[in-house]
């Protein structure tokens, strides 16, 4: 019995399922907000990068995952090939990827959009030509057989992609080529692709670097893909640059892996579209056909390019080019033509003036062979100033892997010599066809030889000249061949010309930079000497040091062209000279001793005239009566004087023969008179040179034994101290002008 007053309330039969409802929620709260996140990462990590693994063939590491409903952020995404050295292939700061919530919930993955913020990829390939790449492309290029839906229906593909911040390296240890893009971005979705890189750089061992502002590619579904340039740059060599590169590189739906560019640009960052570019590019078969036009302009548009260089006023200057390249696995072929007009150059090594109206037109022809780093030149005619001529030839390089000549691992030096440029042969061949003598000379501009004017010459004239240079074997060096001067004949000649040394003459010196003194070269000046009051000796000597046929050649020593280039080319530089006495003698009389291209070509001229028009004993006496001896000491005759105290006639071997070994350098040379002794050096050249004289039989054995045994005595006045000798000698050389014109 229930106690009186009691009342009894029932519970509502509510309560207990809100209660298991409220518990329900709790626990998909939980699992949601908790388990869910865990068993999302756990996915990521196992499930889903094991699928990514299996696909691309790689090691893939995740860092930090944070999963919630429909959304997954991972961090520091690191993917990771057997050839990628210590950079991974793949390194992925940020991904977010947006996925079906429910999907998820059953075990199954479909991805929606998704985006990358941060991402580095380094490509590269070792010395041994594995790559970190090849594979890859392959695998994500292969056709899917379904076994990534197979799982639930789901995929790892997104619905969309948006990448920003992307950087690629590129590494190629076999070529030595590099490349960087320094900031990219891209954006997918199906059917439609857009990317962007900015600032890319490239650089090979054929072209010093390459690079550009912006490189867009674009792919439309059922469109070729488009790759648009602009702001691009190319060295061809580190003083030639094709720069301001604009234009498209268009896939050809027709042919897999075939593309035709068409492009336009400049030169050396100046402004403007100066040349065109247009052809294919077959990536699959790697072949290229391509044709660069320079259409005919005016070399002012390079006006910031040109003003450092030796073209002036080049406003007149214009330039009309155009080339043919074709080029597959095993090297390339190229064709073309140029013409310039107008052109001035003025340079101190060129001549002394500014040389104007340099007229060029050349067709050329050749090809380049990869595999033996051969270029050949197999067609190269050239009109330069109306002359025909034609240059062939072919030029091997032999390097490393890297591009570097190889070294011996023990002495550190090259394994071969090599030229400029790791060149290994060189091979040239230079001929003129026959054609009037006045035409070759009238090729020749006013400014590079001004003392060639008003020769008028006839006959026919031609060249043919080979040269074969193996930098491996220099001594085996060859250069052969004609040149057809000595078929002209001179018809009339300047008032100047060498014709009017068979007569008395003045001749001026320059003592000093700016001073000058002047001469007779001739009876009337009493310390000339006639040819036959030297002494013989004087003649052999200078004859055995200098140009011991001069009495049988006619003015150039062609056997020592060869040998000249060969002691040049082993000492890397243009240091020794194949001068004969008559070159000798054309450089003091006619021309000044500067070492400019004008004076050679003069010269070469002058040294013929002088030989057609002077006999060899003329030649010999005036050039013993003009060279310089000493400081401000100029003639046999006062020279002879100056060191023994004797007339000409009477000098013995061994003072002949002291003469000869200051002719290179009279002036430093005569220090030794200021001391009063000789150098070591002297001595033994003098002996060297007796020697000579005696195996030739320009001196006979009496003759030789007695100079060896006598003493070489100065005679000198007190009138001088040594140390003001040498003071005034000092002053001398410092004072003189250099015969260098880029030191004037």
């Amino acid at each position: 019995m229930k106690p009186s007053g009691t009342t009894t309330r029932k519970r509502p039969r509510w309560v207990i399922p809100a209660a298991v409802l409220a518990a329900v929620c709790v626990l998909v709260t939980v699992l949601l907000l908790v388990v869910y996140p865990r068993v999302g990462e756990w996915m990521i990590r196992g499930k889903v990068g094991d699928r990514l693994a299996t696909k691309l063939g790689r090691d893939v590491h995740f860092g930090a995952i944070d999963v919630s409903l429909g959304h997954a952020t991972l961090r520091d995404l690191v993917i990771r090939g057997p050839h990628d050295g210590d950079t991974p292939l793949i390194h992925i700061d940020r991904l977010d990827i947006e996925f079906d919530t429910m999907r998820s919930l059953v075990g199954s993955v479909k991805l929606g959009e998704a985006s990358i913020d941060g991402i580095v990829i380094t490509v590269r390939r070792d010395a041994a030509g594995k790559d970190n790449l090849g594979d890859l492309v392959e695998r994500v290029l292969e056709k899917r057989d379904g076994s990534e839906s197979s799982e639930g229906g789901g995929g790892l593909r997104p619905t969309s992609l948006t990448v920003t911040h992307a950087r690629i390296l590129i590494d190629d240890a076999v070529t030595g080529a590099t490349g960087l893009v320094a900031d990219a971005s891209a954006t997918w979705k199906p059917g439609e692709l857009t990317a962007q890189a900015r600032q890319v750089s490239a650089t090979t061992l054929g072209a010093p670097k390459a690079t550009a502002n912006l490189v867009e590619v674009t792919k439309k579904s059922g469109q070729p893909p488009m790759i648009r340039i602009e702001g691009g740059e190319l060295a061809v060599w580190p003083k030639l640059a094709l720069s301001g590169i604009d234009g498209t590189v268009v896939a050809n739906p027709a042919k897999q892996g075939e593309y035709t560019l068409e492009l336009a640009g400049g030169y050396g960052g100046v402004p403007g579209k100066l040349w065109t570019a247009k052809g294919a590019v077959d990536l699959e078969a790697v072949t290229m056909n391509i044709d660069l036009v320079a259409a005919k302009f005016q070399l002012d548009k390079l006006a910031p390019l040109l003003e450092k260089t030796p073209v002036v006023d080049y406003a007149g200057t214009s330039v009309d080019a155009n080339l043919h390249l074709a080029a597959d696995r095993s090297g390339g072929k190229f064709s073309g033509a140029l013409t310039l007009r107008g052109l001035n150059v003025g340079h101190p090594l060129i001549a002394a003036k500014e040389v104007h109206g340099l007229d060029l037109s050349a067709q050329v022809e050749g090809s380049f062979d990869r595999a033996s780093q051969l270029l050949e030149l197999r067609r190269g005619d050239f009109i330069v100033r109306d002359l025909p001529f034609s240059m062939t030839g072919s030029v091997t390089r032999v390097a490393s892997a890297t591009g570097e000549v190889q070294l011996d691992p023990q002495t550190g030096q090259p394994i071969a010599r090599r030229g400029p440029a790791g060149i290994n042969t060189l091979k040239a061949r230079l001929v003129i066809p026959s054609v009037d003598c006045q035409r070759v000379l009238n090729a020749i501009p006013v400014e590079m030889a001004p003392y060639l004017v008003g020769y008028k010459l006839s006959g026919m004239f031609d060249t043919d000249v080979t040269l074969d240079i193996d930098w491996a074997n220099l001594d085996a060096t060859k250069l052969d061949g004609r040149v057809g001067i000595r078929q002209c004949r001179v018809r009339n000649e300047p008032p100047e010309s060498p014709r009017r040394l068979n007569k008395e003459f003045e001749h001026y010196v320059e003592v000093e930079k700016d001073q000058w003194m002047s001469f007779v070269v001739g009876p009337s000046n009493e310390d000339f000497v006639p040819i036959e009051q030297i002494s013989p000796y004087v003649i052999k000597s200078i004859m055995s040091t200098e140009d011991s046929a001069f009495y049988h050649h006619r003015g150039f020593i062609v056997s020592e062209f060869r040998t000249a280039l060969v002691h040049n080319l082993k000492a890397g530089r243009f240091k020794f000279g194949a001068s004969s006495i008559t070159m000798q003698f054309v450089k003091n009389v006619l021309l000044y001793r500067e070492k400019t291209l004008a004076r050679k070509l003069q010269e070469l001229f002058l040294t013929w005239h002088v030989e057609n028009t002077l006999s060899k004993d003329r030649i010999m006496e005036i050039y013993l009566n003009v060279i310089e001896y000493g400081p401000g000491l100029y003639g046999i005759g006062p020279a002879s004087w100056h060191f023994f105290s004797k007339p000409p006639k009477d000098l013995n071997p061994v003072e002949a023969a002291f003469f000869s070994t200051i002719l290179p350098s009279p002036k430093e040379r005569y220090k030794q008179y200021c001391a009063g002794t000789l150098t070591k050096w002297t001595t033994g050249k003098i002996q060297r040179i007796l020697a000579i004289m005696l195996k030739r039989e320009r001196l006979t054995q009496v003759e030789y034994d007695q100079a060896m045994a006598t003493p070489l005595l100065f005679a000198k006045d007190d009138s001088e101290s040594e140390d003001e000798c040498k003071r005034r000698v000092t002053k001398a050389i410092k004072n003189a002008r250099p015969t260098n014109p880029l030191k004037r």
